[in-house]
């Protein structure tokens, strides 16, 4: 296009030509706004759902992993110091029971996730909460 095809176009903009008339979406029936300022508040209740979930696993992981790896230094710092005695096999039975509950969680959440009829949906907010949390 040119610059005389263009202010030919202006022109007949301005002049109100029906043929280059837009309507402003806001007045349409059925138009949404997409501009929130929280970008989340288009997205489904499902995507919600699994945004809460996913940031909740992942603030308590870590704060569950602080917990436990600042209970194993002081347990091992204390048998160090003659305190008590630490059992190998009753540690490594303890942390087999802890991964098989963890691995049973995981399946729990996985399976009520994908049960929303969006699944999908929450699957994705799943994914966001984990990334933001």
């Amino acid at each position: 296009m040119n610059e005389e095809q263009y202010m030919q176009m202006k022109q007949q903009a301005q002049t109100g030509n029906e043929a280059f008339y837009r309507p402003p979406l806001d007045n349409m029936e059925g138009a949404t706004n997409v501009d929130h300022p929280i970008p989340y508040l288009d997205m489904g209740t499902s995507f919600l759902i699994g945004l809460a979930v996913g940031f909740f696993i992942k603030k308590s992981f870590k704060i569950g992993l602080f917990i436990l790896g600042f209970g194993l230094i002081a347990m091992f710092f204390l048998e160090s110091q003659g305190v008590f005695k630490i059992d190998d096999k009753v540690l490594e039975q303890s942390i087999s029971q802890g991964a098989d509950y963890f691995n049973y969680l995981v399946t729990a959440v996985k399976h009520r996730i994908t049960s929303f009829q969006t699944g999908v949906g929450a699957l994705a907010g799943f994914v966001v909460g984990l990334k933001l949390g």
